[in-house]
């Protein structure tokens, strides 16, 4: 029997939510952790992912961070800088042919990209075999970033299947956070704010709902900002705390950062949801141990500068937006920070702010939801990962006696269906359907159905397909 699961694997965490029953559900790693850090490293000749990989970190001379960047055919130099910066590996570029090299005092080791992402998925498939009570398929729905192209996506999707997934479908970041919150589901139209700040990048859409569709309307994406600032913020003031008291500067030592680095950014997640947190770092400079108690109303303090910055992407993205923002959602680790999600909210003060689920599991909850709903479709193909979509050109009309029906809206996607009750009189047999661009030319298709042995009145229901609009009486 196939499952239904959902990943988002970003640059610097990965996510793994399963839909059953109706629900998706975020499954939580072997360490009981909701979020896994998307962060990979060789020990000897074992390899390490997740939490041992980040802890591990500031003293490894061979681990990988953010490779999801270069996992984006279209990667440019920025990408390449970003990931030599926070990884420890030596990193191989021939000619745009990007290979990590792994040395540690046992062996060297030679990966690309697309090996690091496979060892990420083959990690969150094991944690999703142990969540399974009967064997099955794993059928899987990843999400990407929406200016990826197809190239990248399939790029993606095949790591996944090497690590032991079948995926059915790979979609967008913004459609999988709308997923998540069924906005989809809206019978009004609907237009959202997407707003997803991740560990190293930013982006913003809006998204316009309508009849169970989404359309993007606008996008910007900024590979210049995310949780790192913040994180290395953070991690500046506790050095000039240290600094002050021991005239010692962990500056001066890369390992010294790297383990301030690291601490930051635990203490940064702890005082998204405490009011403080605790820090302590064994040896952080020439054998001296550092403690100390850090406050959110500190942290928001040392931050304060970064807001504006942080909001710009929104700002622009609503600028010369005509039509009215009536939800916001949030997605992305960094985005659990409540005084980011209050400059958010404050930019559209009449707009419904979504926060029933953590930001760095929505766009996996989305996912997961998208696989359950086309498990449910047998009949149409799901080995699909274009993202494209099929539309009318014209309005579609339905005729009948001396009935007209306006059928279907121009750009309604395939596959779409509308039903409308037929009322006959008891004795009547056969009836004719014609299908007309305009109500005043001549059809371009028609049908006839005996209607004899149908209660009345009845329902017709059409279905538009690739080459046809399908009738069907019931």
């Amino acid at each position: 029997m196939a499952a239904a699961y959902g990943i988002h694997v970003g640059n610097s965490s990965a996510c793994l939510a399963s839909f059953n029953n109706g629900t998706a559900a975020v499954i939580a790693n072997d360490a009981g952790d909701r979020v896994t850090p998307a962060i990979l490293a060789l020990n000897g000749t074992e390899w390490e992912i997740g939490l041992p990989a980040k802890a591990g970190q500031p003293n490894s001379k061979s681990s990988i961070k953010n490779n999801k960047r270069l996992i984006n055919c279209d990667w440019n130099e920025d990408d390449l800088t970003c990931v030599e910066g926070t990884s420890s590996c030596s990193i191989i570029n021939d000619e745009r042919l990007v290979k990590y090299e792994f040395t540690t005092s046992e062996t060297t080791v030679y990966a690309t990209p697309d090996d690091i992402a496979t060892k990420i998925y083959a990690k969150l498939f094991t944690n999703a075999s142990h969540s399974m009570r009967t064997e099955g398929d794993l059928k899987l729905v990843l999400a990407a970033p929406l200016h990826w192209p197809e190239s990248s996506r399939q790029r993606l999707a095949k790591c996944a299947e090497l690590s032991g997934f079948d995926v059915v479908q790979v979609i967008s970041e913004p459609a999988a956070a709308l997923l998540a919150y069924n906005i989809e589901e809206s019978s009004e139209d609907v237009n959202v704010l997407v707003y997803r700040l991740g560990g190293s990048t930013c982006d913003a859409s809006i998204v316009k709902v309508s009849g169970g569709f989404m359309t993007v309307e606008k996008n910007i994406f900024r590979s210049d900002l995310g949780g790192h600032c913040l994180t290395r913020d953070l991690a500046d003031f506790i050095a000039q705390e240290f600094r002050q008291k021991w005239k010692l500067d962990p500056k001066e030592s890369r390992r010294a950062m790297a383990k301030l680095q690291n601490h930051a950014d635990n203490c940064k997640h702890v005082l998204s949801t405490l009011n403080s947190a605790h820090v302590f770092i064994e040896s952080l400079l020439d054998g001296v141990d550092w403690s100390q108690n850090v406050s959110r109303a500190r942290f928001e303090n040392i931050i304060s500068s970064k807001i504006s910055s942080y909001i710009e992407p929104a700002q622009k993205v609503l600028e010369g937006f005509e039509g009215k923002i009536h939800k916001i959602v949030l997605c992305g680790g960094s985005m659990k920070i409540p005084k980011l999600q209050s400059a958010i909210a404050n930019l559209l003060p009449e707009a419904e702010l979504l926060s029933g689920i953590n930001p760095d599991e929505v766009i996996a909850v989305g996912c997961a939801r998208e696989a359950g709903l086309l498990l449910d479709l047998p009949e149409f193909a799901l080995k699909d990962v274009n993202t494209d979509v099929e539309f009318l050109g014209k309005d579609i009309y339905l005729k009948y006696l001396d009935q007209t029906v306006h059928l279907f809206k121009e750009g309604t996607p395939i596959y779409a269906q509308n039903s409308c009750s037929v009322e006959v009189a008891k004795d009547s047999k056969d009836i004719s359907f014609t299908l007309h661009e305009d109500p005043e030319t001549d059809h371009f298709a028609s049908e006839t159905f005996n209607i004899e042995e149908l209660c009345k009145p009845f329902t017709v229901k059409a279905t538009i397909q690739h080459s046809k609009i399908m009738l069907q009486v019931e």
